[in-house]
């Protein structure tokens, strides 16, 4: 009898725990789109780009929100296509390429030799839900130019722009911010551009 009562417990629970499946809804994915810079001069420099650190808690590909009391969290269902230094680094890189000013573009693990870099560091880049109302991005980048020759630094300042999300929806926060980093990333090009151009005048 005694077999027979722990014959049917093991049969019990493998069918509560064997036959259930803990099957968690796959997170939605996004990148984010290059930013279309702003024509102007072509330049005699070639360019390495680098995304080096981020704030503590923006490393990652989780897409992060500040609350209020300071509070650091994630938006849940979401993730970007990769950790966030690195989507930042392709974006940048194909903007920079894709606005021709520049004798060439690479990352910091091209294969070619450049003659100045672009270094990025990532203060902020998350939804701001502080205020009460609609979610806010915000991105804000430190960003130091340099010429590769000497170690020169060419020019260090920081650029950050804001946008209000449309809805408090995953979607609308997330375009927020791509747009948040679109405005930033037009302050930095102009600025670096500038540094550029007056390193290679005479």
């Amino acid at each position: 009898m005694r077999t027979l009562i722990l014959a049917i417990a093991a049969a019990l629970a493998a069918g509560c725990f064997g036959g259930l499946k803990n099957e968690a809804l796959a997170p939605n994915i996004y990148r984010l789109d290059a930013p279309k810079l702003e024509a102007g001069a072509t330049l005699s420099a070639d360019l390495s780009i680098v995304v080096e650190r981020t704030s503590p808690g923006l490393d990652g590909d989780r897409i992060a929100g500040r609350w209020p009391g300071s509070r650091l969290d994630y938006l849940a269902g979401a993730r970007w296509a990769g950790e966030l230094t690195g989507i930042l680094q392709s974006a940048l890189v194909a903007s920079f390429q894709d606005s021709g000013r520049l004798r060439s573009v690479q990352g910091d693990v091209g294969r070619f030799r450049s003659t100045h870099a672009l270094v990025v560091d990532v203060r902020r880049f998350e939804a701001d839900y502080t205020g009460g109302g609609l979610p806010i991005a915000q991105v804000e980048f430190s960003v130091t130019v340099g010429r590769l020759s000497d170690a020169r630094v060419l020019a260090s300042f920081t650029v950050s722009a804001r946008e209000e999300a449309a809805e408090n929806r995953q979607t609308s926060v997330v375009a927020a911010l791509e747009t948040a980093f679109a405005g930033a990333s037009r302050e930095m090009a102009d600025k670096a551009f500038a540094a550029i151009a007056a390193d290679a005048a005479p």
